[in-house]
């Protein structure tokens, strides 16, 4: 798998696109709030994208979705508890965030925490893990885990209204992020790449 990191819009939001190499399908985590340098990166590459991934259903990571859906056709994923987050700008944050309400017209497929969807020659873990929003998850591919804004390098999301709660945030980095028995590299929604055992002896906000 190669990973092509792309940052997009206001926020420099990070969307990650993985390409299956022996194939030449691809699956993008997040889509940002920059549709058309994702499907002229994904053309220059030679990618033909089989699913968009979302962590979950702030603005800043959806907003380019239904440019992407319309030249791939490809469907899109999330969790149950943020489909909600998609057409509803007051719970997307798109007003906070860019200053004019935001709604996607793409239906999602909902995930559930464990779901091993089949996209691509890829078999991601889904790892539910609420607090950043209801609905946020991170996906697994084997020692590449994408964070979204559950977990960045020395810090974390936060929370906003009206879902977010900190202490909910933290419990699930703990509890489904820092018990796998393995060493990750992060892949997080804003910022550079970490790892969780950094994060795990140097993260303030979560350390054990």
């Amino acid at each position: 798998m190669k990973i092509h990191r792309l940052i997009t819009g206001l926020l420099e939001s990070n969307a990650y696109l993985l390409e299956n190499e022996t194939t030449g399908e691809g699956v993008l985590i997040d889509c940002g709030g920059d549709g058309a340098l994702i499907i002229s990166t994904a053309r220059q590459l030679g990618i033909s994208l089989r699913a968009i991934l979302l962590t979950h259903g702030h603005a800043d990571h959806i907003e380019g979705v239904d440019r992407v859906v319309k030249a791939f056709s490809c469907p899109v994923y999330l969790h149950a508890f943020d489909l909600e987050l998609l057409s509803r700008p007051d719970y997307n944050l798109s007003t906070r965030i860019f200053g004019k309400p935001l709604s996607i017209a793409a239906h999602a497929v909902a995930l559930q925490d464990g779901d091993t969807p089949e996209i691509a020659g890829f078999s991601p873990v889904v790892l539910h893990t609420p607090g950043h929003t209801q609905g946020s998850v991170c996906y697994r591919f084997k020692n590449a885990l994408f964070t979204g804004d559950t977990l960045f390098r020395d810090s974390v999301g936060g929370e906003f209204p009206p879902f977010g709660n900190l202490q909910t945030e933290i419990d699930s980095i703990r509890s489904q992020l820092f018990s796998i028995g393995q060493d990750c590299v992060c892949y997080p929604g804003h910022g550079e790449q970490t790892s969780l055992f950094y994060e795990k002896q140097n993260n303030d906000y979560c350390r054990i």
